[in-house]
């Protein structure tokens, strides 16, 4: 294996990973926080029992710790990923790394609306901004 090519398997295994905490301090955030949205995010997190498996920015529960999630990740991606988790376990190929990183602990489809999603997306977004650079 040449040092270029283990470098670039580096660098996807990082990918699939979530980067970890250095990459979110280095991530710009990309979504640019609606407090309308967030306050109802926060309600809904709670709400839909998603701190039960989560937190943001307090370390790793069943599933991962969510802080910087919203600079790391695909805006496109979270959002089908918080409507239809189940489908794209069977078809996303980070989806697979991440259920694999987890323990195999699958998250349910919350049965979200695409407002609830964006809501949650902004909530994430303003409880990780200190993980952000602007």
């Amino acid at each position: 294996m040449t040092q270029r090519s283990g470098q670039r398997l580096l660098f996807v295994g990082l990918l699939a990973l979530g980067l970890g905490p250095l990459a979110a301090q280095q991530a710009p955030c990309r979504l640019p926080v609606d407090t309308a949205l967030a306050a109802r995010g926060q309600s809904l997190f709670s709400g839909r029992a998603c701190v039960g498996c989560h937190t943001i920015g307090k370390g790793k529960r069943v599933g991962p710790d969510l802080a910087g999630v919203t600079a790391q990740r695909d805006l496109d991606w979270l959002r089908r990923w918080l409507k239809n988790p189940t489908a794209m376990l069977a078809t996303d190929s980070l989806a697979k790394a991440l259920l694999a990183q987890n323990n195999n602990v699958a998250m349910p489809t919350m049965r979200l609306a695409d407002d609830e999603v964006e809501a949650l997306l902004h909530y994430i977004a303003r409880e990780s901004q200190k993980a952000c650079v602007r």
